[in-house]
């Protein structure tokens, strides 16, 4: 089986209302949709995303088709980590990377009739039936957030994440204790700083929330600055990297500078399916709890997420963001099935796993065209 094309379409999807977190705001998500066809009839999707409000996607796109292509055509798609490691070394993104790797896992588990997860380590039908998930609420006043974590937990999610704007600690306080005080006895709470704050008030703000059974705070402080989330550890809170952790040597430094206590990979971030099996390798054997990050992302990368997030040990018993729905209001998808909030609903604060071949799900052609930017 070779590789006969790759075609990348930039698809944009609005909000149904703002999504705000400390470093921004934006209403729509915009990505690309990579196809990669192969001379043995099967197709692959992949899913190529800016990581947070940053990146630039038209260039994904255009790196994909003019760079990355020419090196694939010709090649076996089940070839997955010569062909990743290769583009790795390429000018480009992990970005840019995590398109063609989903697409190809996408390939090597159809060709076999297995879902992704049994090759990367679960057992197919028997491996994990079902993935946790929580909801991120974006930044908003207490009573907005109080409002939306009682309508969320009451539709089935296990939890939620606080998001914190990070201008004002005691503003910021006073949003975690409120949505602490609305939870119903058994709902797991998370708050989200994304790299916000400076050491002094993020300690300030560890300080303040400790006692209010927050499970963790994710990176309190700015992505490069490893010795201040170590610092920030051992304060009563634990401490989970996200903007800090993007690739396997991302995680090897966290651990190099005791930095974190849980890790949180986000599969179009990593590069792919193969570089976030790294990081859940990582995680495992350094003892960490591993969780399954979303991000900006249609539904291409959410089914990949299940597979993760379903064949990584540090990932199991644990609730988890990607394999869930968006939780910033999407309006539409591509894929089919979707991810909805009706599904948490239906599996009692999961979503399934998929145990078709491949990663599970089928592009509406229409809709691809009908969002393509």
């Amino acid at each position: 089986m070779r590789i006969t094309a790759v075609r990348a379409w930039l698809v944009s999807i609005p909000l149904a209302a703002p999504y705000v977190i400390s470093r921004g705001s934006l209403d729509r998500f915009t990505n690309v949709v990579v196809r990669v066809d192969t001379d043995a009839g099967l197709s692959g999707f992949g899913e190529a995303v800016p990581v947070s409000l940053l990146g630039d996607p038209r260039e994904y796109a255009r790196i994909i088709e003019t760079l990355y292509a020419p090196a694939l055509l010709g090649r076996d798609p089940r070839e997955i980590e010569p062909i990743v490691d290769a583009l790795l070394t390429m000018p480009g993104s992990t970005a840019a990377v995590a398109g063609i790797d989903l697409a190809l896992w996408d390939i090597a588990a159809s060709s076999l009739g297995a879902p992704v997860s049994a090759l990367l380590g679960g057992a197919g039908v028997a491996a994990v039936a079902a993935v946790a998930v929580d909801y991120t609420m974006s930044v908003d006043a207490p009573e907005a957030m109080v409002a939306t974590a009682r309508a969320v937990t009451a539709a089935g999610f296990r939890g939620v994440v606080v998001k914190v704007a990070c201008r004002d600690v005691a503003a910021d306080v006073a949003c975690v204790r409120a949505v602490r005080a609305a939870l119903p006895a058994g709902s797991s709470l998370r708050v989200d700083c994304n790299g916000g704050y400076g050491r002094d008030d993020a300690l300030a703000f560890l300080a303040a929330i400790d006692g209010l059974a927050v499970e963790f705070v994710e990176q309190p402080v700015a992505a490069a600055d490893l010795e201040g989330m170590a610092l920030c550890r051992g304060r009563g809170v634990a401490i989970a990297a996200d903007e800090s952790l993007s690739t396997p040597a991302d995680a090897l430094a966290l651990l190099q500078h005791r930095a974190c206590d849980v890790m949180n990979v986000k599969v179009p971030k990593a590069g792919g399916l193969l570089q976030a099996k790294r990081v859940a390798a990582i995680a495992a054997a350094a003892g960490l709890p591993l969780v399954v990050g979303g991000g900006l992302t249609f539904g291409i990368s959410r089914f990949a997420s299940q597979h993760l997030a379903a064949s990584s040990t540090a990932a199991q018993g644990r609730c988890h963001q990607g394999p869930g729905p968006a939780s910033q209001a999407l309006t539409d998808d591509i894929t089919t099935p979707r991810v909805t909030r009706a599904v948490v609903s239906a599996h009692a604060g999961c979503v399934p796993v998929p145990t078709g071949p491949g990663l599970g799900f089928t592009v509406d052609e229409a809709k691809l065209a009908a969002y393509a930017a």
